[in-house]
């Protein structure tokens, strides 16, 4: 069964720098011990348990995980199912002049993540699944803050690739199986990825890449087998994709996952 929402955990016990981190579906992310320092704009902004981070979709981050009293701690909150454009509206009629990417965490807004990432959604319909991040949608309106999390009341192209592509990542996906898939030929494709600023290779590299992550983030510490498993069939290339997006090396990100000796 496909879901509605996507909950990732993330942790580190050093410090943790990342680079070029694409993201694909509209997410919150939730800081839940040490801080997270942002990169945004030529300027350095540290967030903390009390702020969620809004990640719109076609956005790329730069930042440092900061372990406090040994260990960092985070959830990212990915969104696939659309709010009612009347939210949308009621968000950007309360919308003030205040940082776009930051909003402050409430105790009613953190009770309703922290029950989203309690539920086994194998276990709950999509009906369910909407309903629940409805109530969420309208919170983030009330706020102002739902229309930069999810600007448009339709899912761009490359955000629907994305999608079906982070379904299985260690798949050939040819891009000719690719476009049948979409009931479209591999010219147009190109085409609309192309209108929209982008390409194709671009896009599955960089969801097999953030499938690295998690995989890592999950116990998988074989680079050899990282590699295998996010579509690669040489280590040595797989190493140097991971090293040029995100500016440390499979070895170097695993590292920060664990204490220093």
């Amino acid at each position: 069964m496909n879901h509605h929402y996507q909950v990732t955990p993330f942790s580190a016990r050093q410090s943790q720098k990342l680079r070029n981190v694409r993201i694909h579906s509209p997410c919150l992310v939730q800081i839940l011990t040490g801080s997270k320092r942002l990169y945004w704009r030529e300027t350095a902004v540290e967030l903390s348990a009390a702020q969620l981070l809004i990640c719109e979709p076609g956005s790329s981050l730069s930042f440092e995980n900061l372990p406090h009293k040994g260990a960092f701690s985070s959830r990212m909150f990915s969104f696939h199912c659309l709010p009612e454009r009347s939210m949308l509206e009621l968000s950007r009629q309360r919308a003030d002049t205040g940082r776009s990417e930051v909003v402050g965490l409430d105790s009613a807004l953190r009770e309703t993540l922290h029950a989203l990432a309690g539920f086994n959604l194998d276990e709950m319909s999509l009906a369910t699944q909407t309903y629940w991040l409805m109530g969420l949608y309208q919170q983030l309106a009330e706020r102002g803050a739902l229309h930069r999390l999810i600007p448009d009341s339709e899912l761009s192209f490359s955000q629907k690739l994305s999608r079906y592509l982070a379904l299985t990542p260690s798949q050939d996906h040819l891009l000719e199986n690719v476009a049948e898939r979409f009931a479209v030929s591999r010219a147009t494709l190109i085409r609309k990825l192309k209108q929209e600023g982008t390409q194709y290779r671009e896009i599955l590299a960089e969801v097999r890449l953030n499938h690295a992550l998690g995989l890592m983030q999950k116990g998988d510490h074989n680079v050899a087998l990282l590699a295998q498993l996010c579509g690669y069939q040489s280590e040595g290339r797989f190493r140097q994709r991971f090293k040029a997006k995100f500016g440390l090396t499979p070895r170097e990100y695993i590292k920060t996952l664990h204490c220093a000796n």
